[in-house]
């Protein structure tokens, strides 16, 4: 079993490596996202670009808007 695990994970790297050497920079930032993607996947943290603003911090509360009110009765008198 860890003969063939082994096995199997040189051949995925070696077919990395074919596409790695067909286009480095694609290759190169597709890995880049794909770790990214699998360390930031299940965080609820917002990254902002520091050079997008210019000394501004936007505040953003994303994780309040997956959050509804309940919904309230209308007052007596009102509709």
């Amino acid at each position: 079993q860890v003969i063939a695990e082994s096995k199997g994970e040189a051949d995925r790297f070696l077919k990395v490596y074919e596409q790695y050497k067909k286009a480095p920079e694609v290759t190169r930032r597709r890995m880049f996202i794909d770790t990214m993607e699998k360390v930031l996947g299940d965080t609820d943290k917002v990254i902002i670009d520091g050079k997008a603003g210019t000394g501004v911090v936007p505040y953003l509360p994303l994780s309040e808007f997956g959050k509804r009110p309940a919904p309230t009765a209308p007052a007596e008198g009102q509709q």
